[in-house]
């Protein structure tokens, strides 16, 4: 009788787990809440995502960097969608500042030849592109010639000036070797100031060279336009005297 009753109770332990088992909710994988992600976001707030981080970003050109530039942003590495996503966004919002030394654009000219037809539209329409000259002594023979070279390839065939917009800025080197003895000069300012002259005269003197058919070059206007208003910035905050 003992054992007929051991065996009921454990027939209906047996049958009261399976029961409870049954009666739990299944877990599956799929179950759990996807991990958040840049690509699971909508469209629309990804542009977001990518119009704040294209106009707070700063992209530098060779031949010359500063110690600390800044890194290339690692959308473009992530994969191939954000790749194609955030690329146009950033050449056409970006601030794109080009260092130009010896007044040497072969690596712009290089650029601006190889660009696909998608960068430059894009950079067409950046307003934030900037090329700042470094100076340190009245141009040579040699620099004046790269110059007149950059201004003949912008005003001719694939370089031309109505595709990419270029602003013009200088950027003084520490040593500087100015047109006059050091003695001449009322202060740095002063001596900066006339240096800068000097490569604004140079460069109006190309007018002729760059200028056929009776055709402006656009690209020295803009050039002089923008290193005037330089050379106005030295003069007007600083005070320096009139050159002459």
């Amino acid at each position: 009788m003992f054992r007929k009753l051991r065996t009921a109770s454990q027939q209906w332990a047996s049958k009261r787990r399976d029961s409870l088992i049954s009666t739990r909710p299944s877990q599956t994988p799929n179950d759990n809440p996807p991990a958040a992600s840049l690509l699971g976001l909508p469209p629309e707030i990804r542009n977001q995502i990518y119009d704040h981080l294209a106009s707070s970003t700063t992209l530098t050109l060779p031949p010359v960097r500063p110690r600390k530039g800044p890194r290339p942003t690692g959308l473009l590495l992530a994969n191939k969608q954000t790749h194609a996503e955030f690329r146009a966004l950033l050449l056409s919002q970006a601030n794109l500042l080009i260092w130009i030394s010896a007044l040497d654009f072969s690596s712009v000219m290089r650029m601006l030849r190889s660009l696909p037809p998608k960068d430059r539209e894009a950079l067409q329409r950046n307003p934030r592109l900037c090329i700042s000259v470094f100076l340190s002594h009245v141009p040579s023979r040699e620099e004046r010639r790269a110059l007149l070279d950059w201004l003949v390839f912008r005003g001719e065939g694939e370089g031309r000036e109505e595709g990419v917009v270029f602003r013009y800025d200088v950027h003084f080197s520490v040593r500087l070797r100015p047109p006059r003895p050091a003695s001449r000069y009322v202060n740095g300012y002063h001596m900066r100031r006339e240096l800068l002259q000097t490569l604004i005269w140079r460069v109006e003197q190309m007018v002729y060279a760059v200028s056929g058919q009776g055709c402006v070059n656009q690209e020295l206007v803009r050039m002089v336009g923008d290193l005037q208003a330089c050379a106005d910035v030295l003069g007007n905050v600083m005070g320096d005297p009139p050159l002459g």
